[in-house]
């Protein structure tokens, strides 16, 4: 648990709680430049939510630039395979806008419900590398995508957080454009956080099974 000398009262918890997602996700979001890097840092950002979630002592730029460093070849190979699985999604979707009928319509169905699963796996396997050691990034997807579906309302959380956005963009781009400043502020740490304390009670029990 975080050690600080602010008076123990809720507003001073809920403004430090605040405080430490907004810098986690600073870390986060510079990380992420690079867009080759996103990967490590969205693996380093889930390891110091994993220790706020349990309630573990943390300091949030010692710890994830640590986790940054030592995952950072597992996270990139693994970011760089689920991008190309992306890019293959949105092709398939830009060919589906191009047919007119049915067969245009499968298309877009099928990149749109594969793009959400995507996303979804993305989230929960980044988290699981993040908490757990892996030798390959990919059995961490695999993981991801068991526990998406045996705890779909976590995994709904970071759908919500991460993918509202994107169809904003497209569908309301003027909501977009209000919602983009407060999302670019701590959005991004925010499902993180969120995403890693929903899934506590999960990795809780992964924990005793490996002790």
């Amino acid at each position: 648990m975080k050690n600080n000398h602010l008076p123990d009262s809720p507003f001073f918890r809920f403004m430090d709680v605040v405080g430490d997602v907004f810098l986690l996700h600073l870390c986060w979001l510079v990380g992420c430049l690079p867009l080759v890097a996103a990967g490590a840092s969205t693996t380093a950002a889930f390891s110091v939510a994993g220790k706020m979630a349990a309630g573990q002592e943390y300091r949030i730029f010692h710890d994830y630039w640590a986790a940054f460093r030592r995952d950072f070849a597992l996270a990139t190979r693994t970011w760089l395979v689920m991008a190309v699985l992306g890019v293959l999604l949105w092709v398939d979707y830009q060919l589906g806008l191009s047919y007119s009928g049915s067969l245009g319509g499968i298309l877009i169905a099928a990149a749109a419900a594969l793009g959400v699963l995507w996303l979804a796996v993305l989230g929960s396997g980044f988290a699981l590398l993040g908490r757990f050691a892996y030798r390959r990034g990919l059995d961490a997807m695999k993981d991801g995508l068991r526990l998406c579906l045996a705890r779909p309302q976590e995994a709904l959380v970071w759908l919500v957080l991460m993918g509202t956005l994107p169809v904003l963009h497209d569908g309301a781009p003027q909501l977009f454009w209000y919602l983009f400043p407060l999302w670019l502020l701590i959005g991004g740490g925010t499902a993180i956080v969120l995403t890693a304390r929903l899934l506590r009670p999960a990795f809780a029990r992964i924990e005793q099974d490996q002790q």
